[in-house]
């Protein structure tokens, strides 16, 4: 998957549609269910990079997510001018995280205490957008991997995402190389423009 969100260079980080915040904040359940369909993996990723474990990193996600909706559904939207909504929904990751951490350090017995995390910053923005990335190709995946027939589909996968040369691959489905190169290019093409479609921009 790593060298697929590659090959297709996005020339700036999965930001959420306008059209969704907007939607979001006029309280559609269809907005909301595609909202968490993209950004849950990605916060889910965030809250075990800080240390936590499997049930408290999920226990973590349903509070941002939580925060989220008070945010943006019950409070009446989110406001551009205070940042770009990424780097929120990045930071209320973190600072959930760490409110869970330090609330064990204190139940802990003494001398068993967690230790601080450092306050990544940049570098908790830079690993969020990747999730988000991630996110959104494996949603555009699904979509797309329903939409073209499976020999293109499987043509696909065995070349960008498991690497195989063109040959192989031919040889094993049946196909010429040209067909090979071209069911690649038609499925990144389609992903492309289904991640254009899901992601948001400022």
């Amino acid at each position: 998957v790593q060298t697929v969100i590659q090959a297709r260079p996005m020339t700036a980080p999965a930001q959420p549609r306008q059209s969704l915040l907007l939607e979001l904040g006029r309280r559609s359940d269809d907005a909301w269910t595609e909202f968490v369909g993209i950004y849950e993996t990605a916060i889910l990723a965030a809250c075990r990079a800080r240390g936590l474990q499997d049930a408290a990193a999920r226990d973590a996600t349903q509070e941002v997510l939580a925060a989220v909706h008070r945010k943006i559904v019950e409070g009446g939207g989110f406001d551009p001018e205070k940042g770009r909504f990424r780097a929120w929904l990045a930071r209320v990751a973190r600072n959930v995280s760490v409110d869970v951490l330090t609330a064990r350090a204190r139940r802990a017995p003494s001398g068993d205490l967690v230790a601080d995390l450092p306050d990544q910053g940049a570098d908790d923005e830079e690993a969020f957008d990747l999730e988000v990335r991630r996110a959104l190709f494996d949603r555009a995946a699904v979509r797309v991997r329903g939409e073209v027939k499976p020999t293109t589909w499987r043509a696909f996968e065995m070349t960008a995402v498991e690497g195989k040369k063109p040959a192989e691959v031919a040889d094993v489905l049946g196909l010429t190389v040209g067909n090979v190169h071209v069911a690649k290019c038609r499925v990144l093409a389609r992903i492309a423009e289904r991640v254009d479609a899901f992601q948001i921009e400022d």
